[in-house]
């Protein structure tokens, strides 16, 4: 195996999407709809009221109580982080990268074009979250444990988008083992 090669996964995708599906559907059913954008306004929020607390008492959207307080939300976002983790070391793959196999089979070893491309890509999409007065993973994950109808033309779009850019971006294929 050489270093552009991706190991298979360690459980089955069925498997692992049942029982991912079914962790969803509980969490739901304790709490309600789960997102995760919401948490970076919040904590956004709280930094700018620290530094400019009246700036945030007049602003029309952080000045809201709703993002003056960390909620269920925030340790759902530590918990995804936690998690995967564990999942990582547990399966015995856990390894800090600045790049991944597919990048580097696609675009090269360079350290500074992924670091800008992963930081425009995650400010674009936070950015369309809150354009869009929701969050993908909200809508895409709850929305199916929910039965929800909008989740089908979003799903479409959502996982078209993704094919689309994955051509642009990854247009090669690293060797799986």
């Amino acid at each position: 195996m050489n270093d552009l090669t991706v190991k298979k996964a360690p459980l089955n995708w069925l498997i692992a999407g049942l029982v991912l599906g079914l962790i969803q559907i509980l969490a739901i059913g304790i709490k309600g709809p789960l997102g995760v954008s919401t948490q970076f306004v919040i904590i956004e929020a709280k930094v700018i009221k620290a530094a400019a607390p009246q700036y945030t008492e007049q602003h029309p959207l952080i000045s809201k109580e709703k993002y003056q307080k960390l909620g269920y939300g925030f340790w759902l976002d530590i918990g995804i982080i936690v998690g995967a983790a564990v999942a990582a070391i547990a399966v015995k793959r856990f390894k800090l990268q600045k790049t991944t196999v597919w990048w580097q089979a696609n675009h090269g070893p360079g350290i500074p074009k992924r670091m800008i491309t992963a930081f425009l890509g995650g400010f674009l999409i936070l950015l369309g979250a809150r354009f869009a007065s929701g969050c993908t993973s909200g809508q895409f994950a709850s929305g199916w444990a929910q039965l929800s109808l909008s989740v089908l033309p979003f799903t479409v779009g959502l996982f078209g988008a993704g094919m689309l850019t994955a051509k642009i971006f990854y247009p090669k294929s690293p060797d799986i083992e």
